[in-house]
């Protein structure tokens, strides 16, 4: 809860740090005058002293009021958040199931292959994958998939994950997406898989003539996910939060697209909003990959 408190502070106070407000872009738009713009400020509490303004925000926050939205005609920000959470939180977690789905497996193949041909291609298909930006692969995938080959649709729209068979658009954008986090996680798995392999009891399992794929799988990946496990949680959530310029390309209406517009017009109220919300993912995400220590290494249980 401090974390979260300290997050909303500093968020508020670079968010008031930044010329113009709301009601100016809308007024702009409609050519309103500025005794409309004072009169908005005054009706939304605007024109109050911040600390009087922060600590109303908190208080409605505790009680789950998020507010309404300026820039689009007054909705509550919960309703918008959920809207366009919904299809944000699919598409990051079909890229962090590809992720580790993908990147444990090869970085453990690459360990026990050491110095071999397919050690040297996770290698260098990690490089290029952690070496071209997301948004280059992206366009790259739609390419060949979409327009040449014609498997996936160029934009994906608002139907996004309200049918399961909708689900295999989204493997263009999730492949995209989580390629930069494949890579980490491929080559900190390998990494750590080796230091693992070079202790004492995985000498002695092998010693004890135990099978190869049992001494890999079973005793040495244990712990070799350890630190991987460290890296989970604020993966999941910045796969969840960072989609925003995937988001754009492949026409999602997530919930990064969301906070994008609304820095743009200034829109407070969803600003705080979808902040908080990443940050509290982020949060969640830590404590349950702590949650998690204990089921993986169980010295790390408390008696």
């Amino acid at each position: 809860m401090v974390t979260l408190f300290f997050i909303a502070l500093v968020t508020f106070l670079l968010m008031h740090a930044v010329p113009g407000g709301p009601f100016e872009s809308i007024a702009g738009e409609r050519g309103a005058s500025e005794e409309f713009i004072r009169q908005q400020e005054s009706y939304y509490g605007l024109s109050d002293p911040l600390p009087m303004q922060f600590v109303r925000y908190i208080g409605n926050l505790v009680q789950g009021d998020l507010g309404i939205s300026f820039s689009q005609r007054g909705q509550r920000i919960s309703d918008i958040m959920l809207d366009k959470f919904k299809p944000s939180v699919l598409l990051g977690t079909m890229s962090f199931l590809l992720v580790i789905g993908i990147g444990i497996p090869v970085g453990v193949l690459a360990a026990t292959h050491r110095n071999s041909k397919w050690d040297y291609l996770s290698l260098g298909m990690s490089t290029a994958l952690a070496a071209v930006p997301s948004f280059v692969l992206a366009f790259g995938l739609l390419l060949v998939f979409a327009v040449w080959l014609d498997w996936f649709p160029v934009r994906l729209g608002k139907g996004f994950g309200d049918s399961f068979s909708s689900l295999g658009n989204g493997i263009l954008p999730a492949a995209a997406l989580g390629s930069p986090a494949m890579a980490l996680l491929s080559r900190l798995t390998r990494g750590s898989m080796l230091e693992v392999l070079d202790q004492d009891y995985v000498r002695t399992a092998r010693a004890k003539g135990l099978a190869n794929r049992t001494v890999y799988w079973r005793h040495a990946l244990r712990n070799a996910l350890i630190p991987v496990l460290t890296l989970m949680g604020p993966l999941f959530a910045g796969l969840v939060t960072g989609s925003i310029i995937i988001e754009s390309i492949f026409g999602l209406p997530g919930i990064g697209a969301a906070f994008i517009t609304s820095v743009l017009a200034r829109d407070y109220g969803m600003i705080m909003g979808t902040t908080m919300l990443f940050a509290a993912l982020i949060v969640v995400a830590n404590f349950l990959v702590d949650l998690t220590y204990p089921l993986v290494d169980p010295r790390v249980r408390l008696h």
